[in-house]
């Protein structure tokens, strides 16, 4: 009898409760119901965030290079664009900026890792620089080659025959080192042209800007369908890491066969002999690209002056034009080169005779090759360091005369006919460079 009469009770009190509740909702505006998002109280609509992702802006490096030129094709506009576009967004809304930077697949691949970690620096701190306000949410980072956006071009391409391509995405795709795939890459015809094309797009820094957008989603009432309170909340969400982005490049449309893309441009050189000077030879050389590959040097030096006594000099007035072949396109590192030589001499070495070209005005006359390496010494690229050693051979005609101080001239003692072969230039050249008229338009 007890046990019925508790019984009684709990139902009565669940009745009681059950009616407060109803009577709750039924006097105010509604009941909150959560479903993937916050919605407003007695709202059929739910405001969800949804995840974003806007990645259509590039910045393009020059070949060999890692400094940001804002007149390379069109990279002062996408900096514009991207600035407008976190504006636009806002900074609440934005979760993260990636920025990932690449080189085309050329070359040795060490350097081009390194080339593309040093475009990621540079972007880092540009962007810092005018946008110090993405400091925390900013990942840079520098990738390898691009040998899958260029397979994604090359599939694009709507100039190549189908055969062509099929040749070219063979190498792209073959299951070699990477030397061997370049060097198959640069024994297909076509490779000039993709190289005009396709290469300088790859030599980039890609965007991605990820942002959540508020999304309003209305769910339609259905009866008969009990609808689950409890689900986890969007924070919760797993965050993208910024590893996990595929690059994809942006839609371009391909050149036409044979336009030259600002791949290249012509240089001036100024420099100088350091060995010259120090013999005491005032020296100095200008050197102009003509084309890829092809440039002149024209070095001139000049000596009026004894060392330390009337019995040492080497006074001269020489000049030494030369044609060189560079084998990179870029006219930089390993050359070779066919001089001219023209030099007019008195030269004395603390001996018994003195030596200068017959009558004042027999000056050495002659030619040969030479060898050199060239590479930068600074960030900009401009300033260079060239070593060179050439060897010739010249047609000599000169007087002998005794060394003997406090003469004019000294005593003659014969003249000479006879022909060199040997040694004619060894240089360690510093140089300046000046951009030229560059070839072909921006792309």
């Amino acid at each position: 009898m007890p046990i019925r009469r508790y019984s009684i009770l709990l139902t009565l009190f669940l009745l009681v409760i059950g009616t407060a509740r109803a009577q709750e909702c039924s006097t105010e505006t509604g009941c909150e119901t959560r479903f993937g998002g916050v919605i407003e109280a007695g709202d059929t609509s739910v405001h969800q965030r949804e995840r974003k992702r806007i990645s259509n802006i590039e910045v393009h490096f020059k070949f060999d290079n890692y400094d940001i030129d804002l007149q390379y094709m069109g990279n002062g506009a996408s900096l514009h664009k991207f600035s407008r576009t976190i504006d636009s967004i806002g900074l609440s809304r934005i979760d993260s900026v990636v920025v990932v930077s690449k080189s085309s697949p050329e070359g040795v691949y060490e350097h081009n890792v390194m080339l593309a970690k040093r475009r990621a620096k540079t972007m880092h701190n540009y962007l810092l620089e005018h946008h110090p306000e993405l400091s925390d949410r900013l990942y840079v980072r520098g990738d390898t080659e691009s040998w899958p956006e260029l397979r994604d071009y090359v599939v694009r391409d709507t100039l190549m025959k189908q055969s062509t391509i099929e040749r070219v995405l063979a190498v792209i795709d073959a299951d070699v080192n990477r030397g061997t795939k370049k060097w198959r890459m640069e024994q297909l015809p076509i490779y000039r042209y993709l190289r005009a094309t396709y290469y300088p797009l790859l030599r980039n820094s890609s965007f991605f800007i990820l942002y959540y957008e508020d999304k309003a989603v209305v769910f339609e009432p259905v009866e008969g369908v009990d609808v689950e309170h409890a689900t986890p909340a969007l924070d919760n969400e797993p965050k993208i890491e910024p590893k996990s982005f595929a690059l994809k490049p942006s839609s371009v449309a391909a050149a036409p066969q044979g336009v030259d893309t600002e791949m290249w441009s012509r240089k001036l050189h100024v420099k100088s002999n350091a060995l010259g000077w120090g013999f005491a030879i005032t020296n100095a050389a200008v050197e102009v690209d003509i084309m890829k590959h092809l440039s002149v040097s024209v070095p001139l030096y000049y000596s009026a002056y004894n060392y330390f006594t009337e019995t040492m000099k080497f006074r001269t007035l020489a000049v030494q034009p030369e044609l060189r072949y560079w084998f990179k396109e870029n006219n930089q590192k390993f050359f070779v080169g066919a001089h001219f030589g023209y030099a007019q001499y008195n030269l004395a070495v603390d001996g018994d005779y003195r030596y200068q070209d017959h009558g004042g005005n027999t000056p050495l006359l002659g030619g040969g090759l030479s060898v050199g390496y060239r590479m930068p010494i600074a960030k900009n690229n401009k300033w260079h360091v060239e070593f060179t050693v050439g060897a010739g051979v010249y047609r000599l005609h000169y007087d002998k005369f005794y060394n003997t101080p406090d003469t004019k001239d000294g005593m003659f003692v014969e003249s000479v006919k006879r022909t060199y072969w040997g040694i004619d230039n060894v240089a360690v050249s510093f140089s300046y460079s000046f951009d030229l008229k560059k070839k072909g338009g921006k792309r």
